[in-house]
């Protein structure tokens, strides 16, 4: 039996701009994404057999590890495999990018065993999902060595618009759904404090929502290939807040806290529904955190993730 565990980073959308409707039913857009010290922990296993098995456990996103705090008291970890807002068969795009990693070269199936401890919140904007599924072809490929680093990286575009992002190392500027991604460098560190309110927002439903889209006069720091901390505030956008907020107008008053809390900017990340605020100093985001700490039960204190050198 082989095995591997890996942890499996958050991201937060630093800008999002969606320029335009495409024909295949999704949305083509300009987003800087950065990953973040939240992280699952996906543990793999590969025997003789024929079959895929996901679990699920973990906190779904109300606790967790590292240099991560979380305001409010422990939760216990308990399975969470029937959690009906994750899904343990094909839709699961752990999953999905096990069964494409064996189907797309022919190779022979195995019996893999994933087990996904959660400390993402789900339907947070937080990319959970699509990291989970790039965190599991990559175990994949070191212990079924199939795909040189450039085919797996094709793969993975054929699960979902953020896994690519999720593939490389950094951060990334992505286009086109997407699943297009160039690697770009923030300066730092930056941290955070993040807020998830006590709801989700389905990225479905929150780009069917959309009413405008941003065609023209995107700021010329979209296309940078280095981003200093004043860049990341003055860039700081989200064009599919206005969506959220309509729907959740608490996403606006989260945001308000955290500027009177010493943000130097907020906003929410992806489709939703997590707010967070950008600080330049710890201290400042230690401070943060508890005075947000009061009022919100799950809040995040982060540090932005760049790729080491």
């Amino acid at each position: 039996m082989e095995h591997a565990s890996s942890p499996a980073p958050a991201k937060l959308n630093l800008f999002l701009y969606v320029t335009g409707k495409r024909d295949d039913g999704y949305h083509d857009i300009l987003t800087l994404m950065q990953k973040v010290s939240l992280y699952d922990t996906i543990d793999i296993q590969v025997e003789e057999g024929n079959a895929i098995q996901v679990q699920i456990t973990g906190l779904t996103g109300r606790e967790a590890p590292g240099d991560t705090r979380r305001a409010g008291k422990p939760v216990p970890s308990t399975p969470m495999s029937t959690n009906r807002d994750i899904p343990v068969n094909e839709k699961n795009t752990a999953y999905a990018a096990a069964q494409l990693f064996f189907r797309q070269k022919g190779i022979q199936k195995k019996r893999v065993g994933i087990t996904i401890e959660k400390h993402i919140p789900v339907e947070s904007g937080m990319g959970g999902a699509s990291s989970d599924a790039a965190c599991v072809l990559t175990m994949l490929n070191k212990l079924l060595p199939s795909y040189t680093g450039p085919e797996l990286f094709e793969l993975s575009k054929e699960i979902g618009s953020d896994v690519p992002f999720f593939m490389m190392e950094g951060s990334g500027l992505a286009s086109g759904r997407g699943e297009r991604v160039k690697k770009v460098e923030i300066a730092g560190p930056l941290y955070y404090v993040v807020v998830k309110p006590g709801f989700g927002i389905s990225t479905r439903w929150a780009y069917s929502q959309l009413k405008s889209l941003t065609k023209n006069g995107l700021p010329f720091m979209c296309d940078l290939v280095f981003y200093t901390k004043e860049d990341i505030v003055r860039c700081l956008q989200n064009d599919l807040e206005a969506v959220a907020e309509e729907r959740a107008p608490e996403i606006k008053t989260i945001k308000e806290k955290l500027l009177q809390s010493g943000a130097k900017a907020a906003a929410m990340t992806g489709s939703g529904s997590c707010v967070f605020g950008i600080f330049y100093e710890e201290q400042e985001a230690d401070k943060a955190f508890n005075t947000i700490s009061n009022d919100y039960t799950t809040v995040y204190k982060l540090r932005g993730i760049e790729q080491r050198r």
